[in-house]
């Protein structure tokens, strides 16, 4: 029997097609949060009829398994045509990237350039009460990130399933910050053009660290997500009822 993936690998730096986004408006989809309800692939591909040149999937892609859930969202995905980045999400097992890596899409501890573009990923979260499947200690979080920093350009987008803390996105409704101090910091130092993330269903919203875009799309079981522009600026537009 195979072993599990390792939780962290080794960054790579994967370059894909070179499309042209100096000058030229980037339109991306980010939606997160499925859990492995229908309903939440069935509004993704509601959201994909308007067009964008790249999706991210942001993670808990299941509800804890089973890989099949993954398995069907992500062919649905394929057959639009876009192209895809995924990162796992607190709730996904290990297993979740074999399944990433099998469709071509994986983004967790690895860089990926798409035309100048360097999207830098790191699914999981910081530690919670829950003990979920895939959960990373701090010094694991700011280990990550750097190695990854050091493989990107100038021009980054972060995509991390956990938000930075302190933030309006990472606020849960007892009125605690649960976000990662680790993804913060990063950011602060980093200043990456704009820091995508979710895993908290309730704190969908956009914040600023600095130059630093911040956007939650919330979760697209519940009809959310967020579209992000990068051009000679960043903007963002959340979407949903």
């Amino acid at each position: 029997m195979a072993s599990a993936p390792a939780i962290l690998a080794p960054y790579v730096l994967i370059r894909r097609r070179a499309y042209n986004y100096r000058g030229v408006d980037l339109r991306i989809l980010a939606v997160s949060d499925f859990h492995g309800q229908p309903n939440a692939n069935e509004n993704l591909l509601k959201f994909l009829e308007r067009g964008y040149d790249c999706v991210l999937l942001i993670g808990d892609l299941t509800n804890f398994g089973p890989m099949s859930a993954a398995e069907d969202l992500l062919n649905r995905v394929k057959a639009v045509g876009a192209p895809t980045l995924a990162v796992p999400g607190n709730c996904d097992p290990k297993q979740i990237l074999e399944v990433l890596d099998k469709h071509g899409v994986n983004l967790h501890a690895r860089c990926v350039e798409l035309g100048g573009i360097s999207f830098v990923g790191l699914g999981g979260s910081n530690l919670t009460p829950f003990n979920t499947p895939f959960e990373l200690q701090e010094t694991e979080i700011q280990e990550e990130l750097e190695k990854l920093a050091r493989a990107a350009g100038d021009s980054m987008v972060l995509v991390t399933h956990a938000p930075p803390f302190d933030t309006r996105v990472d606020l849960i409704s007892a009125g605690s910050h649960v976000g990662s101090k680790s993804i913060r910091q990063f950011i602060e130092q980093r200043q990456p053009l704009v820091a995508i993330c979710a895993h908290v269903h309730e704190a969908r919203n956009t914040d600023k660290l600095g130059r630093t875009l911040i956007v939650n799309p919330g979760p697209v079981s519940r009809g959310f997500a967020a579209e992000i522009e990068v051009a000679s600026g960043v903007s963002a537009k959340l979407l949903g009822p």
